[in-house]
């Protein structure tokens, strides 16, 4: 297991360096200036020698080169990964502030995803396996259908019109608990934290929890068909037992192979969910670094991105490895080949 888990670091690095430099080109071609866009209506008043002194304090009058260069050196060496163009301040302290809202938002958006898909799958299966609830099975499928091909933005629109045109909704929480940058509220106010955040949390999650409950059908179905399930059913277990404590247990390791993908999956969902309604967090400085061309800031968000993307998908395969026992004997033996 420690092999694999330093295989899987090294294999890295690597990967993070090419995303850097895809990044940093990708970001260095977005149309407009970051010194026109901090600047804005003001340039006019300003000198062209005032103006020169901003791009060279950006270091934006070097090449692309010695910029990557510069930023690695000055920023990611140094541990505070740069400094916003639009307020000076070490991108780090920004994203320390905006972080606990984008945890609160995805975590319970993980939560309500995978403890309602799993219940809503296996619901799937008990009403397909019964003579009276296929035509209740075949409602649940679609809806499941529709939810995961509705785009989120769309979904959370829905949701906001809903909440502002029905009566009996009038009172639910809406847009932001707190304002961008400002104290995450604790204590007494946590309980009023969790009303604002439940409405994006759960836009955020039905598409999520809706592949979940599609994959989680598909999986148990497959289970169903092995022959150990007609033996457990023949010795006169109940099908609800055989579900529950055989085929989902069986049905586990692709499940968890599932949730690597899903964290990563709901943070880039959380950008526009969070534009949408007001949310504090890092996917709404994605958007506003985005629009003001705050260069150290989109790179060091999307090397978050993609170091988390790498460290779920370990997370998932050393929880596949833990859980069963199939791949991990696949896993020991091919390690044991190697090695001879």
């Amino acid at each position: 297991m420690l092999e694999l888990l330093l295989r899987r670091c090294l294999q890295a690095v690597p990967l993070l360096v090419i995303l850097s430099i895809v990044t940093f080109a990708a970001v260095l071609s977005l149309p407009g200036d970051p010194v026109d866009v901090l600047v804005g209506n003001a340039q006019k008043d300003m000198a062209p020698e005032e103006i020169q002194l901003l791009r060279e304090e950006f270091g934006l009058n070097k090449s692309p080169a010695e910029q990557y260069l510069l930023w690695l050196s000055n920023g990611v060496m140094k541990g505070n990964l740069g400094r916003s163009y639009k307020d000076g301040r070490p991108v780090v302290s920004i994203i320390r502030e905006r972080l606990p809202s984008t945890v609160r938002l995805v975590a319970t958006a993980l939560l309500l995803a995978f403890g309602l898909g799993v219940a809503w799958g296996l619901s799937m299966v008990a009403l397909k396996q019964s003579k009276a609830g296929k035509w209740a099975e075949a409602g649940l499928f679609v809806f499941a259908l529709i939810l995961y091909s509705a785009p989120g933005f769309w979904i959370g629109f829905l949701a906001l019109t809903a909440v502002g045109r029905v009566n009996f909704l009038s009172d639910v929480p809406l847009l932001a608990v707190h304002a961008a940058g400002q104290a995450t509220p604790t204590s007494a106010a946590s309980v009023a934290c969790f009303g604002y955040v439940l409405l994006p949390a759960c836009v955020l999650s039905l598409r999520r929890m809706a592949k979940i409950a599609l994959f989680v059908r598909t999986a148990t179905l497959n289970e169903l068909s092995q022959e150990y399930v007609t033996t457990a059913l023949g010795k006169g277990l109940s099908r609800i037992r055989v579900l529950t404590k055989h085929v989902l247990r069986n049905s586990l390791a692709p499940i968890i192979s599932l949730a690597g993908l899903s964290l990563p999956s709901l943070l880039g969902g959380s950008v526009l969910i969070e534009t949408v309604f007001a949310w504090p967090g890092m996917g709404r400085l994605a958007v506003e670094s985005t629009f003001g061309r705050d260069y150290p800031m989109i790179l060091a968000l999307v090397m978050m991105y993609g170091a988390l993307v790498i460290f779920s998908n370990l997370a998932a395969d050393i929880l596949e490895l833990l859980t069963d026992p199939r791949r991990r004997e696949a896993y020991l033996s091919e390690v044991e080949g190697a090695r001879n």
